[in-house]
């Protein structure tokens, strides 16, 4: 999982091509040219799956979490995407004064609510909203404070990208 977050941290651009619908019907499957391969989740999909990209369709993707076998992604490309999807939390002018807020660079005091081991991952509460922040080591237990700083800010996915200091 270390090599696919330095290869392809979370709110980065990626390119990547449909490669399969690995026996079920809860995603597709994309090669993105890492160790893993990157997968779309159902819920960001056309709602039939007869509408799904075919295998070969190539795209932009966002990276929004990695687990242990795989890179989860959000389909930026319109056309594979739900008509429904919408992956924003905030209006356009809420977003706004949360980047104004909190840009790159600056430190954000959260709290832990729970500690994900499995993806190495904690949810925290703040100010403006909730994140899931990736952590390696021993993770801070729930109910601590953390002091975090915002890497990068999505606007297709008006996320946050913090890491723990």
């Amino acid at each position: 999982m270390s090599a696919s977050r330095r290869q392809f941290p979370r709110g980065t651009r990626v390119r990547g091509t449909v490669t399969g619908f690995p026996g079920c019907v809860a995603g597709v499957q994309v090669d993105i040219g890492g160790p893993v391969p990157g997968w779309v989740d159902c819920l960001h999909l056309p709602g039939e799956a007869a509408d799904w990209p075919p295998i070969g369709r190539s795209g932009i993707f966002e990276v929004v979490q990695h687990r242990e076998s795989e890179v989860r992604l959000f389909p930026l490309d319109a056309g594979m995407r739900g008509l429904l999807t919408r992956q924003k939390r905030w209006t356009g002018p809420e977003w706004a004064a949360i980047t104004e807020a909190h840009p790159v660079g600056s430190v954000i005091e959260a709290t832990v609510e729970r500690v994900f081991p499995s993806n190495r991952e904690l949810s925290v509460r703040f100010e403006h909203g909730w994140a899931a922040v990736e952590y390696d080591g021993v993770p801070p237990q729930p109910g601590s404070t953390v002091s975090l700083t915002v890497e990068r800010q999505s606007e297709w996915t008006q996320s946050l990208i913090l890491s723990l200091d």
